[in-house]
């Protein structure tokens, strides 16, 4: 697995664990603002989904209106939150969705698994993730009122990142050694997507939007080391996110109006986050507010993630 990969599977493990929050529960968030756009929400952890009501979802707190709220449910920890309120996180390390009124879990695709994560989820209540077992091969799945579904591969290990209002979902199917970004259609229908340069390369769809559209990472070739932001177009087509001449980098996510954030290090420069329109220059989170990682983004443009700062992790809005 290549390094940045090893740091998506990372940071998607990171959910389970909680930190002190800065404000207590029922609190006033102590949001303060930073260089260039961004917002620090006063809260000692990472800012994981936004949704389009401009609600925050931290690890263990949600943020509405300013107020820091517990997490509704008996939820533990949480990644993902809707614009119906539905939550997506893990019970004391059990995956789970709290629907509202309800709290569900997950389960596993197979007796013998014990490691379930959820990577996504609609606004239908949706949700897509992985199911596996310590040495086995992971496998892909969607989940909708206690139904959970294997989504198909191309022989080896699947992945699921993201689901969209229509069904669709996106991630990786490998073959050996090499992933390939791929799109699974509401029947469960597998469609590859293509890749930068020769197509050899390893390749990852972290987001999808309500068109089809995805957005991830391409290595330029395969054991090139060479990874580079993409998009696809609803017809599966590439086309690379970055400044020109190139950037090591992943787009973290994307919205149904077409703006993609995640992390880019430019020739010669630190890493750091950035935003980008569809058709437009990348802009960059201003260095002078720190080290930035941005992990989501609503239709409104706002994007949430982490400040990282000797003392820790915070989170953080940026406009």
């Amino acid at each position: 697995m290549s390094a940045i990969a090893t740091a998506l599977l990372a940071t998607t493990l990171a959910v389970s664990g909680a930190v002190p929050l800065a404000a207590p529960p029922g609190g006033d968030a102590a949001a303060t603002h930073q260089p260039g756009g961004l917002v620090d929400l006063g809260i000692d952890e990472c800012a994981w989904d936004v949704n389009d009501r401009g609600t925050v979802l931290t690890t263990t707190h949600l943020v509405r209106g300013g107020r820091v709220l517990p997490l509704p449910g008996g939820l533990t920890s949480a990644r993902f939150v809707n614009d119906r309120g539905q939550v997506a996180g893990e019970v004391d390390g059990r995956a789970a969705f709290w629907d509202g009124s309800r709290l569900w879990m997950v389960g596993a695709l197979s007796p013998d698994h014990t490691l379930v994560y959820v990577t996504g989820l609609s606004e239908r209540g949706e949700l897509v993730g992985t199911s596996g077992a310590w040495g086995g091969e992971p496998a892909a799945f969607r989940w909708r009122h206690g139904v959970m579904t294997a989504l198909e591969g191309l022989g080896g290990r699947t992945d699921a990142n993201d689901v969209n209002d229509r069904g669709q979902v996106v991630g990786a199917a490998w073959v050996g050694d090499t992933q390939h970004a791929v799109r699974w259609e509401a029947d469960g229908r597998l469609v590859r997507l293509a890749g930068l340069g020769d197509g050899s390369g390893s390749s990852l769809a972290t987001a999808v939007d309500d068109r089809g559209r995805a957005a991830g990472y391409s290595y330029l070739s395969a054991g090139s080391g060479d990874v580079r932001p993409v998009r696809w177009s609803a017809s599966g087509a590439v086309a690379e996110v970055g400044p020109q001449g190139g950037a090591l980098g992943v787009v973290a996510d994307l919205s149904d109006r077409g703006r993609v954030i995640g992390w880019v290090a430019p020739p010669g420069q630190a890493q750091q986050a950035f935003a980008q329109d569809a058709g437009g220059p990348v802009r960059f989170v201003d260095p002078a507010a720190g080290e930035v990682t941005l992990m989501a983004v609503n239709d409104a443009g706002h994007a949430v993630g982490c400040l990282f700062t000797d003392d820790g992790e915070r989170a953080v809005l940026w406009r």
